[in-house]
């Protein structure tokens, strides 16, 4: 995976230094579409662009490597799984390839996996 999209699903609460330096892993691993649903979900976004913008600095970085977030918090998590799959166009670059980091309380791959294809 190069350029891809990340839906991230929160329902525990996560710590603020692990949501951090998750958001910076995925701002250096390629993730160009950032989509966090759930709890503390706008905690999410503002990680994502500040880390971000650490990245580079706080100063000018290549348009191709900005990385748009979006959250989610009046969404159901069917609406937010089709969003991530029809609505994240993404300047020239199609991102096909997804992420899905579910911050969830049990095991669930395969019902999230279902959502995505389904929608």
């Amino acid at each position: 995976m190069t350029k891809f999209k990340c839906l991230i699903l929160i329902e525990r609460e996560v710590g603020r230094d692990y949501r951090h330096a998750v958001s910076k892993v995925l701002v250096n691993s390629g993730c160009l579409y950032s989509l966090a649903w759930g709890i503390g979900c706008s905690a999410w976004d503002d990680s994502v662009d500040w880390a971000f913008l650490e990245a580079y600095d706080f100063g000018a970085y290549p348009e191709e490597k900005f990385v748009m977030t979006t959250w989610h918090e009046e969404e159901s998590l069917e609406e937010a799984v089709e969003f991530a799959k029809h609505c994240t166009e993404y300047s020239e670059v199609k991102l096909d390839d997804i992420l899905v980091l579910d911050f969830a309380h049990y095991e669930r791959g395969d019902f999230i996996k279902k959502l995505y294809l389904t929608a």
